[in-house]
């Protein structure tokens, strides 16, 4: 087109010339208005100067045309060569042809001449024609063999531009292109558009999820797992949104997800569970019972959850009843299987019936890989098997006394936490331990008919407990309870003074229930009552037990404290008081209780009520028959 326009332009020029020079001489106004003005001059030659400087391209059309469809021809049949062949051909007859231009270059990779096929590629870009996406990707991966990093993104951009990005090929190359410079965000981007696509595959999965977790975008990996459970269906992918939102604590994203699971799937389960974590107890109690009995997450972890909060509120009847049924359900998931075995011990060992709690405790040290073997060993103290517990208890405390992490295992930030946890371990083992020890004490010393041997074992119990409590103490003295075991045990080493001082800091701490409180103070102020060392100190301890009376005066204890006012009262001689005491107290509590028929029998015999005294001893010596008092009111040999 510009040439035929200069060419014209130029015989418009010669032909005004050439009339010039030989026509005759006009007026002076007719040579003015023939003549070309300055502006006209510079036009044509700037013509003829373009015209000079630019090289003649000839095109042959119907040739270039003909080639074209023999190359096609030649690709029908599979003959690339004679193909490849056409292809130049039909672009030496028209070098103006941008498609023809990058057909050539596509060929010259194709053949392994990628250094040739920029060359060409690079002149087809510059040619007039439509721009294609194939045109930019062309390029693109040409300068990426080149390693030419702004030509490829500009490359890469403008052939996703013009795809509007469904060009599912070329977005995988820029993400080649992008892995290889390393631009994270960018490559981020194109993932999330190139996953749906393949139906979020694992691989390229695995490798968004590990950038987003790298760049610290926690909300775009939880709706990455969102997206992929969309396309997918996999409940997997659900599961770890959820899991994902926990962690966030957008806890009514996670809930408003779980309310819409309708399946017993193991995923629906777990999910379920996780959510129950996040809800105050009546609410997760009512969403556990809408799940199990209208959704249909009919499942024995989820059954397990509602009969373990029914126990921690009480209602140990269905809290039984559900953790029975699920607990046959749940082989296979012994995470699951082991909060059922703990709820099952507690109902059971409540009852007293220690021979199921002895079973299900067994069972849960089978599937916690021994971290339940301390609730073991409590319980088999707890049945009186104690030649089943103090081996357990043995073997604990060593290994927890000597604990030493793996060398290269831990390192040094963990090391001192975990150091923490160990001392933990070891104090507990020491309170359990001390504490079955003194049960066997107590045992052994109500056993009316105790020979010397076991007499001889109590005591030896009550010093390897106490030297176990004095350890537990030296490394942590602010647990009221084991000081409330200390106290308790002086008293019946006969350590008093040491004893009392234990009572006395304990009343001054906080932290102590009514319920403790008060037998506490019982304890304390009965133990001075009995020794009766001094007027003031009996005095002393009366005054605490009517503190302990006053804080329980309905509890479970008062029959206890009622004897302890008696005891006082008799103490500082105030017998008509105390038998009134005594009276208060509802005997049938107490008929198996020595020390009640003790006490009744020396203010009754302190009253003057021989009859009433020599009965309520009688009743003491069919409970204990080597009782020094009972024994000797009645006259009969020690």
């Amino acid at each position: 087109m510009h040439r035929i326009l200069v060419s014209w332009l130029l015989f418009g020029v010669l032909v005004s010339l050439y009339a010039c020079s030989s026509a005759p001489a006009k007026k002076k106004s007719d040579v003015h208005s023939a003549t070309l003005n300055a502006v006209d001059s510079a036009l044509v030659e700037k013509v003829v100067a373009d015209v000079a400087a630019k090289p003649k391209v000839e095109v042959d059309l119907e040739s270039a045309h003909e080639f074209f469809f023999l190359a096609k021809n030649m690709e029908l049949r599979g003959d690339r060569r004679q193909a490849d062949f056409f292809w130049k051909q039909a672009y030496k007859a028209d070098p103006t042809s941008r498609y023809l231009g990058f057909g050539v270059a596509e060929r010259l990779v194709a053949a392994g001449e990628d250094s040739l096929a920029l060359v060409e590629a690079q002149k087809a870009s510059k040619l007039k024609g439509k721009r294609t996406a194939s045109q930019y990707a062309l390029l693109a991966r040409l300068y990426v063999k080149t390693n030419e990093v702004d030509s490829c993104r500009k490359y890469f951009t403008l052939g996703l531009d013009s795809s509007r990005y469904q060009d599912m090929a070329l977005l995988y190359d820029y993400s080649l292109f992008l892995e290889a410079i390393r631009d994270e965000k960018e490559l981020v981007r194109i993932y999330d558009m190139l996953l749906p696509k393949v139906n979020y595959i694992p691989t390229l999965f695995q490798r968004q999820l590990s950038l987003l977790l790298d760049l610290g975008r926690d909300s775009a990996v939880v709706d990455l797992f969102g997206k992929a459970h969309e396309a997918t269906g996999d409940k997997q992918m659900l599961l770890q949104k959820v899991r994902g939102l926990m962690a966030m604590k957008r806890y009514k994203e996670a809930i408003a997800i779980v309310d819409t699971l309708t399946s017993a799937k193991s995923e629906d389960e777990e999910m379920t569970i996780m959510v129950l974590s996040s809800m105050p107890g009546d609410s997760a109690y009512a969403f556990a019972m809408k799940k199990y009995y209208e959704d249909g997450v009919k499942t024995p972890a989820v059954l397990c959850f509602i009969g373990q909060y029914e126990y921690d509120v009480g209602n140990r009847d269905s809290a039984k009843v559900h953790l029975l049924e699920s607990v046959g359900k749940l082989q296979g998931q012994p995470k699951y299987a082991n909060r059922a075995y703990l709820g099952l011990v507690n109902i059971f060992a409540s009852e007293l019936n220690y021979p199921e709690a002895i079973k299900y405790a067994e069972k849960s040290d089978s599937v916690s890989n021994g971290d339940t073997r301390m609730l073991l060993a409590s319980v088999y103290a707890l049945a009186d098997k104690y030649e089943k517990a103090y081996p357990l208890l043995d073997s604990l405390m060593k290994f927890w006394g000597t604990w030493t992490p793996l060398p290269g295992v831990v390192d040094s930030a963990n090391l001192a936490q975990l150091q923490a946890e160990a001392q933990i371990k070891y104090l507990q083992i020491l309170d359990i331990y001390s504490r079955a020890l003194i049960g066997e004490a107590l045992d052994l010393e109500k056993d009316a008919r105790a020979d010397s041997a076991k007499v001889a074992r109590a005591l030896n119990n009550r010093t390897k407990a106490q030297e176990m409590l004095e350890i537990f103490f030296a490394k942590d003295s602010t647990y009221t309870r084991v000081r409330l075991s200390m106290a308790m045990n002086l008293e019946r080493l006969k350590r008093y003074d040491e004893s009392f001082q234990h009572f006395e800091t304990l009343l001054k701490q906080p932290g102590f229930s009514p319920h403790e409180t008060a037998s506490t103070l019982n304890y304390y102020g009965y133990s001075m009552i009995d020794l009766n060392r001094s007027p003031a100190e009996v005095e002393k301890g009366y005054k605490l037990v009517l503190e302990a009376l006053a804080l329980e005066k309905d509890g479970d204890g008062k029959d206890a404290y009622l004897d302890s006012k008696a005891w006082g009262l008799y103490r500082l001689g105030r017998y008509d008081e105390a038998y009134q005491a005594m009276q208060l107290i509802d005997s049938k509590k107490m008929s198996r209780d020595d020390v009640f028929w003790e006490h009744m029998g020396a203010i009754q015999a302190a009253l003057g009520l021989k009859k009433e005294a020599k009965k309520s001893y009688k009743t003491l010596l069919k409970l204990n028959p080597k009782h020094p008092a009972a024994l000797e009111y009645l006259g009969k040999k020690k």
